[in-house]
C-alpha cells in the first residue's frame, strides 16, 4: 500500500481545524501520515493540536510567523521519506477517497516527476454549492508561466518532485504551490482530476483564493493600480525556474520560461509575449489583464 505525507500549515485555525483533521483520518486505501506546522498561531490551535498528537493521530511542531508560503515550504523541505506526498490546509474537508483516486492516477504516470491536481467543491455555510471550476484547464509550460491549474490543497505529488523542490530552494517565492506546479510543469507532468474529491470552505478569512464576482476581481484589480509597478510575481517566478531548473528542461520548456522571465529586455520581446497567446489565462477578462501589465511590465 502506498505511503503519503499529509503537510498541513496551520495558522489561528481553531475554527475549523479539527474538522479537517478527523477528514484527514479516514482516507482510504492508502497508508499516511499526519504532519502539522504551526504558523505562530495566538488562537487555541495548539492546544488542539497537542491533544490531537497526544492520542496519537498527528506529528505537529511550531514554529515562528513565515507567511503560508514559506512555512508549507519548511514541511516540504523536512518530510520524511514516502512515495506521495499531500498539500491540505486548515479549514477544508476531504472525502475518504480524495488520496486514494490522487494515488491511482499518479501510478499511471512513468515519471519520477509528477504532480497530481483536481477540481473542488465550493463549501460555504455548510453547504456544497456547486463546483468551482466549470472547465478542464489547458496545462502546458506557456499557461503554467502566468496561472495555476488549481488550488494547492488539492495537490498530491511524487518523491521525486519533493526532492526536486527540497534540494533547490527559490529565493522569491510567490506561492509554495504555484511554484510546486512550475517545477512539474517544466521538468516532469502535471495530471489534472476533473472531479472534485474536496470540499474547499469559503469564507472571508481564506488566506487567498476567496471566490469574487466579476465585478469585485475589477474592483480588487484597480485598486493594485496604486502599486502595480511593483509587482512582478511572474516574472521573477520565471527567472527563478530557470535559475533552479533550466539545465533539467527541454530546449521549448527553456525557451518558454526565458520568454516571461526576460520579455522587459527589449520592446520586440515585450511585444512578443504581448502577441503570443499560448500564455493564457482562459477567460477573456483575465487574458486582457495579465496583456495590459505585459505592456506596463509588471507581469
Amino acid at each position: 500500500m502506498p505511503t503519503v505525507i499529509i503537510l498541513l500549515s496551520a495558522y489561528n485555525g481553531e475554527r475549523y481545524i479539527e474538522e479537517q483533521l478527523r477528514s484527514l483520518t479516514v482516507q482510504e486505501g492508502v497508508r499516511y501520515k499526519i504532519i502539522v506546522r504551526d504558523d505562530g498561531s495566538s488562537d487555541a490551535t495548539p492546544d488542539i493540536l497537542r491533544s490531537w498528537q497526544e492520542r496519537g493521530d498527528i506529528t505537529w511542531y511550531r514554529g515562528e510567523n513565515m507567511g503560508w508560503a514559506w512555512s508549507f515550504m519548511h514541511l516540504l523541505t523536512h518530510a520524511p521519506e514516502a512515495d506521495y506526498y499531500a498539500f491540505c490546509d486548515h479549514d477544508d474537508i476531504w472525502q475518504p477517497d480524495k488520496l486514494s483516486v490522487a494515488v491511482k492516477m499518479l501510478q499511471q504516470e512513468d515519471s519520477c516527476i509528477k504532480l497530481y491536481c483536481s477540481n473542488l467543491y465550493e463549501y460555504k455555510e455548510g453547504k456544497i454549492v456547486g463546483e468551482v471550476y466549470s472547465e478542464i484547464p489547458v496545462i502546458n509550460i506557456y499557461t503554467a508561466m502566468v496561472k495555476a491549474a488549481t488550488a494547492g490543497c488539492t495537490m498530491v505529488f511524487s518523491r521525486g518532485l519533493q526532492q526536486k523542490v527540497a534540494n533547490n530552494q527559490p529565493k522569491y517565492l510567490f506561492a509554495h504551490d504555484y511554484w510546486v506546479y512550475q517545477v512539474a510543469a517544466a521538468t516532469g507532468c502535471v495530471i489534472y482530476d476533473p472531479k472534485p474529491h474536496i470540499l474547499y470552505r469559503q469564507h472571508v478569512d481564506n488566506q487567498i483564493g476567496y471566490k469574487s464576482s466579476f465585478t469585485e476581481i475589477w474592483k480588487r484589480r484597480l485598486k493594485q493600480l496604486r502599486t502595480l509597478f511593483a509587482q512582478h510575481q511572474r516574472e521573477w517566478a520565471a527567472r527563478e525556474l530557470l535559475s533552479c531548473h533550466g539545465d533539467e528542461m527541454s530546449d521549448e520548456h527553456r525557451k518558454a520560461v526565458a520568454k516571461m522571465a526576460y520579455y522587459k529586455k527589449n520592446p520586440l520581446r515585450r511585444l512578443s509575449l504581448f502577441f503570443d497567446k499560448r500564455y493564457s489565462m482562459g477567460h477573456f477578462s483575465n487574458n486582457f489583464w495579465l496583456r495590459l501589465r505585459i505592456i506596463l511590465g509588471c507581469v
